[in-house]
């Protein structure tokens, strides 16, 4: 059972017995799915238990009470309100006073199943946010020269989100890759070509210099003990003769995050993506809109966990016509399209959209994912977060909402 601590916060005329039994049907709802601690006022000079903290109003006059004490609440305040004993309207008050003093948070009012939902979401952000602590992120090489709005300060970083950002030299990858031989990957070359529907482009010799580039990428991540990495690729193809696509799909199917271009916004909403669901994700391109009426538009790239796919076919890659690169095939699915950005990651973006086909176009990279998103394109044609986005399979808007909203003050 998870742990939740409930700061509660009650006009002086009510007892603390009567909050409980005001409010039952909504306190009986927490305590059937979490380990509860019930926190007040006087109490708060101690630190917090384990667990997701957020705020009960119990009835309204607290405005006072919450304002005297907000320097030791968390960083994101979230407002639990069902609304008897005026404690919406005192949770109203609140919120509109927080965002006048620069303090973010939200209020969770509306049917108990609603209410419910909202707390479920803030509790798993809080573990999303509690995990992303310590984890080490890797820039192998540095952005490549096109993505002039996509890197982020490292110190600021390590400040909100808690995670070390290392800079790697793209040397160290180059003078792995010559020397590993080719018999050291045999055996991953033949079940990555067994496991694909087909291979088009690329000899079975181009596969297995992208392997030994993927080898020399892992014992990087291993050397450095990263828990993610971007990976500047196109830097690598005058000095390997190959790409770095097959070695990102591999990694990222690991567990480990592995972005493109050298993009660190982008990798960064990867990891938080990771952390929130579990779920590996897909960077893309958005590359072309079909039909800005019905929010359709296609997301392409070169590189795609092969695991994430229903099928996959071995491809070279797109722009450079060599080395190799992932076609990843899709039965139609709810998927999420999200990115995060700014120097600071302060901006977000997420939609719910419905994949309704792979399409195939030759002027594209390799997986083309044709989308139908919930929200209206016009995000894209007037303040896109930079260039790639990240598509997740499944709908989690409301716990990615969560999670980078908590992000953006800590």
């Amino acid at each position: 059972m998870m742990k939740l601590n409930l700061i509660t916060f009650a006009s002086s005329l009510a007892s603390r017995e009567s909050i409980f039994t005001d409010h039952h049907e909504l306190l009986d709802a927490i305590n059937e799915k979490y380990e509860v601690s019930y926190i007040f006022p006087e109490e708060l000079d101690s630190p917090c238990a384990e667990g997701a903290t957020m705020v009960l109003v119990g009835s309204g006059g607290v405005e006072e009470m919450v304002k005297a004490n907000i320097d030791r609440l968390p960083p994101y305040v979230v407002l639990i309100a069902d609304g008897l004993k005026n404690s919406l309207a005192a949770s109203l008050e609140i919120l509109s006073w927080m965002r006048l003093e620069g303090r973010n948070g939200r209020v969770l009012h509306g049917p108990v199943d609603f209410i419910m939902q909202g707390i479920d979401d803030y509790a798993s952000a809080h573990e999303a946010v509690s995990w992303l602590q310590g984890k080490r992120v890797g820039v192998i090489g540095k952005p490549s020269g096109w993505l002039i709005a996509s890197n982020v300060d490292y110190a600021t970083m390590h400040e909100r989100w808690g995670i070390e950002m290392i800079d790697v030299p793209l040397d160290e990858v180059v003078k792995g890759y010559e020397s590993i031989t080719n018999d050291e990957v045999q055996d991953i070359t033949d079940d990555f070509i067994s496991k694909a529907v087909g291979i088009k482009e690329p000899s079975r010799d181009e596969v297995v210099k992208a392997m030994r580039l993927y080898r020399s990428i892992k014992a990087i991540v291993e050397r450095y003990h990263l828990n993610a990495f971007t990976l500047n690729c196109f830097d690598l193809i005058p000095t390997t003769h190959t790409t770095g696509c097959v070695a990102l799909a591999l990694l990222n199917q690991q567990g480990i995050p592995a972005g493109c271009e050298g993009d660190e916004q982008t990798l960064l909403t990867m990891l938080a993506v990771q952390a929130a669901t579990g779920e590996m994700t897909f960077m893309a391109n958005p590359s072309k809109i079909i039909d800005n009426a019905t929010h359709e538009m296609v997301f392409a790239h070169c590189t795609i966990a092969p695991a994430m796919t229903d099928r996959y076919i071995v491809r070279d890659h797109y722009e450079s016509l060599s080395g190799v690169a992932v076609e990843g095939i899709f039965e139609p699915t709810d998927v999420t399209v999200v990115k995060c950005g700014g120097r600071s990651m302060e901006h977000s973006f997420i939609s719910r959209a419905r994949l309704l086909e792979c399409t195939t176009n030759p002027n594209m990279c390799r997986t083309q994912l044709h989308l139908q998103l919930d929200e209206p394109l016009d995000y894209f044609l007037e303040r896109s977060i930079g260039n790639h986005h990240v598509i997740v399979r499944g709908n989690h808007v409301e716990r990615l909402s969560a999670t980078f909203r908590m992000l953006s003050k800590c």
